[in-house]
């Protein structure tokens, strides 16, 4: 599952991704689509699709739209597995979390990886010269990305290649309803 930020911010992060990739060629997420990852998990058969699916029209329903930005760069060093990416402005990062955290709790399925730091991978798997290089090309860059964050996908792996979205979840703004409330209805 992911957030998609389309649009023009998808244009803006190709262009960082185009950037870097003139500076040292192939890399890891070079030709993915910008997406800030929420979970991943396992679906074996139809019927776990369709589960999964069920369940995250439920989740949508009470979610609300959200206007985020991402203002800066920033890259983790993990060796040969390093990682340079947007960050979100402080005030988009305190509100995406919880919105991250309701989609995976809303799930009653196992997932095999969960994201907790919203963010958008510009490059991954870069070794320390690479990194090095992101960093100097990159990080003094100006950064201001907006978007409405009204949706999210459900994206699979086609073979060993990119992700290609196969539904979007748009969120309905519906009121929640507690158990009290609905039990007081009557």
């Amino acid at each position: 599952m992911a957030i998609y930020p389309f649009g023009s911010v998808m244009d803006e992060v190709k262009g960082l991704k185009d950037e870097l990739a003139s500076s040292i060629g192939g890399y890891g997420s070079r030709n993915s689509k910008a997406h800030i990852t929420i979970c991943e998990l396992d679906a074996d058969c139809q019927g776990e699709l369709d589960s999964i699916k069920s369940q995250l029209l439920k989740v949508c329903e009470t979610e609300f739209p959200l206007n985020i930005s991402f203002d800066h760069i920033g890259s983790y060093e993990k060796g040969t597995n390093s990682v340079i990416c947007l960050l979100p402005a402080s005030e988009s990062e305190s509100i995406l979390k919880p919105l991250m955290a309701r989609i995976r709790k809303g799930l009653k399925v196992k997932l095999t990886a969960r994201s907790h730091n919203p963010h958008i991978t510009i490059g991954r798997r870069l070794d320390e010269e690479k990194l090095s290089i992101a960093n100097d090309l990159l990080m003094n860059k100006k950064i201001n990305l907006n978007f409405c964050c009204d949706r999210i996908v459900l994206h699979v792996r086609e073979g060993n290649s990119q992700f290609v979205v196969i539904e979007e979840f748009v969120f309905q703004s519906k009121p929640s309803l507690s158990s009290d409330e609905q039990l007081s209805m009557f």
